[in-house]
């Protein structure tokens, strides 16, 4: 009996989480972006004119149809300096928003029926979308005076206003700043204004409303609110309409939260492409598309440019603080790649043609190991170097078999970078083209540096080889391997995918880790990053770069 229960009450709870799971991979999402105007609030520093352009640069790689330039006010701002230049320069500003004020003035704690500036510069820069923003709950206000009939007769004003002065076929959306603590105290003001919005003929409609919260509250009151609220809209004919949400971060719960209001009918989000916003920052739209394609939504794939996000995200970021993402930023910090349970390709997102790979910036290429054919170092070698006379597959046969007399030889080299590949064409009697030669003497010049620094991972490494209580022989057991280097990549010795991963390691088949196996990894990884400034940094691109991507190939080559 007890087990029914515990089945039937695990079937009641999963109808309800398995419906808002459809609805996040069904959903195509809306984004407004607002990376322009979200990280002034969050810069220690002012944005500059390069700032914004490096910006609005990112915005139109991931595809982001709308975009929010300015939050005008009566100063000029850096923003109306850089809409002068976009609109010097001809560029389509037909899908710009700008934020601006409902009301301005405040007179006896009533509002007054001026023209916001915020409208105002809309029509001086050419800007037909306007954001408008209201607060519900202002403590300068009396709402017995600005009953929610004078609030709506406001809103009437201004859409009029903007159709007349900017364009009949202006965008228009209404933020409910106060929104939260207005459900809690007042919901009857917010379904008021909700309900006349939704209400009017359709050829006066909006583009939508929108709404934020500023991280207090939990996820599942949010869920319910934004539920009752689009409720409301359909109940008056008003199905199209989008529903928009922004995230602030307070507790710990923004992408959580952000996630059951997408689910409860949200239609979308206005945020910037990083974490970089007022305060401890905001729900980004990197994060939650990757997390919609983590749902198995495929309608993203198609809106955005969803493999380029993680660059964008980390660009904006360093354009913002002049730093990179915080390591342990999710998705596009340098340790989101670090494999907590499992391995990267057995994540749903690697399904349903969603590429992983060029996500994470890990490009798909020939790995050349004792497995690869001349087929495979053909292929590798134009791919490096470019087409040349030379690169015959009868040359890359040659290759091949000076990989096996060095080998056999007992030396273990490194063939995967510029540098290690040249060097074998040359073993094998190819001609050096002048790349080849340059790169070479290159290598020769900074391998002492690099050297150093394999040197003191190599310490580490005997601190563990001398564990066995055997003589040290330049070989680890798989679990002290794991512990001492591989742990911080990697979040589960005893996964299945990480233990296939240990074996993919095992180059001659011991059940030991190599010295020589591992330490090409730290020569291809010097190789391709001499200006690396520690050891450490070293370890982290041999994993990140080298390891981790060899260690897939390996396994779908089982596969």
């Amino acid at each position: 009996m007890s087990s029914a229960k515990f089945h039937e009450n695990i079937e009641k709870k999963m109808t309800a989480v398995n419906k808002d799971h459809e609805r996040l991979k069904s959903m195509e999402l809306f984004v407004l972006d607002n990376s322009l105007r979200e990280t002034t609030v969050a810069s220690l520093k002012a944005h500059t004119i390069e700032n914004k352009r490096a910006i609005y640069e990112e915005i139109k790689k991931c595809r982001f149809k709308y975009f929010i330039v300015e939050s005008f006010n009566h100063q000029t701002r850096i923003g109306d300096l850089f809409l002068e230049e976009l609109n010097a320069k001809g560029e389509d500003l037909s899908n710009a928003f700008a934020f601006s004020e409902l009301w301005e003035k405040i007179v006896d704690k009533v509002p007054q029926p001026d023209i916001p500036i915020g409208m105002l510069k809309c029509k001086e820069f050419g800007i037909n979308n306007v954001f408008l923003e209201f607060d519900l709950m202002y403590y300068k206000i009396d709402y017995n005076k600005m009953n929610m009939d004078e609030v709506c007769k406001y809103f009437k004003e201004k859409i009029d206003w903007i159709r007349a002065n900017l364009s009949k076929d202006s965008l228009i959306l209404v933020n409910f700043r106060d929104f939260s603590t207005t459900m809690i105290k007042y919901p009857e003001r917010v379904r008021h204004v909700v309900n006349y919005l939704s209400s009017l003929p359709k050829e006066e409609r909006i583009l939508g409303l929108a709404f934020e919260d500023l991280g207090a509250v939990m996820p599942e009151q949010l869920g319910a609110w934004t539920h009752a609220v689009k409720k409301e809209m359909e109940r008056c004919g008003w199905k199209d309409g989008q529903l928009l949400f922004h995230q602030h971060e307070q507790w710990g719960v923004m992408h959580a939260a952000n996630l059951e209001v997408l689910a409860s009918g949200a239609t979308g989000m206005w945020a910037g492409l990083c974490i970089e916003g007022a305060a401890l920052g905001h729900a980004d739209t990197c994060t939650a598309i990757l997390n919609l394609i983590r749902l198995g939504n495929t309608k993203v794939l198609k809106q955005y440019n969803c493999e380029y996000l993680r660059k964008a995200a980390i660009n904006v970021t360093k354009a913002v603080t002049g730093k990179k993402p915080n390591p342990k930023q999710p998705i596009y910090g340098e340790r989101a790649t670090d494999l907590v349970f499992g391995f990267i390709f057995s994540d749903p997102t690697a399904q349903g043609g969603f590429n992983m790979a060029k996500f994470f910036g890990i490009e798909q290429e020939v790995r050349i190991s004792n497995m690869a054919n001349a087929d495979m170092i053909l292929i590798k070698l134009n791919d490096v170097f470019g087409e040349d006379p030379q690169f015959t597959l009868e040359m890359a046969g040659k290759m091949k078999e000076q990989m096996l007399k060095n080998a056999s030889d007992g030396r273990k080299e490194e063939y995967n970078s510029k540098v290690g590949l040249a060097m074998l064409f040359d073993q094998a009697g190819g001609k050096l083209t002048n790349e080849m030669a340059g790169i070479i003497a290159q290598d020769n010049k900074n391998s002492p540096y690099i050297n150093t620094l394999i040197d003191e991972i190599k310490k580490t490494w005997d601190e563990w080889d001398g564990r066995r209580g055997s003589k040290v022989d330049n070989r680890l057991t798989f679990d002290h391997f794991y512990i001492g280097f591989m742990a911080p990549y990697f979040g589960c010795y005893r996964c299945e995918d990480s233990q296939q991963g240990l074996k993919a390691m095992d180059m001659d088949q011991d059940g030991m880790i190599d010295w020589f196996e591992f330490r090409h990894f730290l020569i291809w990884a010097g190789r391709q990053h001499p200006k690396v400034e520690s050891s450490q940094e070293l370890l982290d691109i041999a994993f990140r770069d080298g390891l981790i991507p060899a260690m897939k190939d390996e396994m779908d080559r089982q596969k």
